[in-house]
């Protein structure tokens, strides 16, 4: 039997963190899901078939993947903090406002 061809998935998981650099979040999950099925449909079928290189190939994907969980909780940080930030911002105008008011 010949070995599964993971070279698409590899291309896939290169294109994500691509995607993720730019910040294109949509990107990454759309390229995650073709990735998937690349995956399952290189893996379908005997599990015997997977030889050294292509172990590897799945531990290099593996290794990526826990990279833009990194990638993708930092966004979400960042994210959050701007939201508190603009929250706060809200709160101190409507602060001024009410103060203004009552002037």
């Amino acid at each position: 039997m010949d070995a599964p061809d993971l070279r698409p998935a590899l291309e896939l998981t290169a294109a994500m963190h691509a995607a993720a650099a730019d910040d294109d979040w949509p990107t990454v999950a759309e390229l995650a899901g073709r990735r998937h099925a690349a995956l399952q449909a290189a893996l379908a079928g005997d599990a015997g078939r997977l030889d050294d290189a292509a172990i590897g190939h799945l531990r290099d994907m593996l290794a990526a993947d826990e990279a833009l969980a990194a990638r993708a909780a930092e966004a979400h940080r960042q994210t959050a903090a701007a939201l508190h930030g603009l929250r706060g911002g809200r709160r101190m105008q409507d602060a001024y406002a009410a103060q203004a008011v009552g002037v």
